[in-house]
């Protein structure tokens, strides 16, 4: 039994050997936790972790119906039809990849701001100028003339 994804979980989509279904799905965890290692983090009763399952189940499928690449021929009298499975290239696809890999990010990248619209006061800074929006630099002037001399006017 895997770690995510059982065999039971695969019998309703299709009739695969157990011991062939076991060695995908081993196939398909050792991959998928190389991919996005954070995946064995998550609680059995995380939403993430069935969200795994979902990725794990659909390419463990698709490789599955996949077959061997094999042509097969099948003639009755005049008629005839040829039948050329598709060879698995690679387990996952790259946007299953990048689901795998979206649901280890923590969402860190997203934080709230603030622009300061009363101003820091003192040094004699325009309230238009750039430190009053947090820049690490002047642009009225003031930290070199002691006053504004540029956008304008005095303070």
């Amino acid at each position: 039994m895997g770690q995510f994804i059982g065999t039971t979980d695969l019998a309703p989509f299709a009739a695969i050997d157990e011991v062939k279904a076991a060695a995908m799905i081993e196939d398909a965890e050792a991959t998928a936790t190389l991919i996005a290692p954070c995946i064995e983090d998550f609680t059995p009763d995380s939403p993430k972790r069935a969200a795994v399952k979902a990725i794990l189940r659909a390419a463990i499928l698709r490789w599955h119906d996949a077959g061997t690449g094999v042509v097969q021929q099948v003639s009755a009298g005049p008629f005839q039809q040829s039948i050329q499975v598709q060879a698995r290239r690679s387990l996952f696809w790259p946007s299953e990849i990048e689901q795998l890999q979206g649901l280890c990010k923590h969402g860190d990248d997203k934080k709230a701001f603030a622009i300061d619209t009363v101003g820091r006061g003192g040094g004699g800074h325009l309230p238009w100028c750039n430190l009053m929006f947090g820049a690490g630099y002047c642009s009225c002037g003031a930290d070199i003339a002691g006053a504004p001399i540029f956008e304008g006017g005095t303070a």
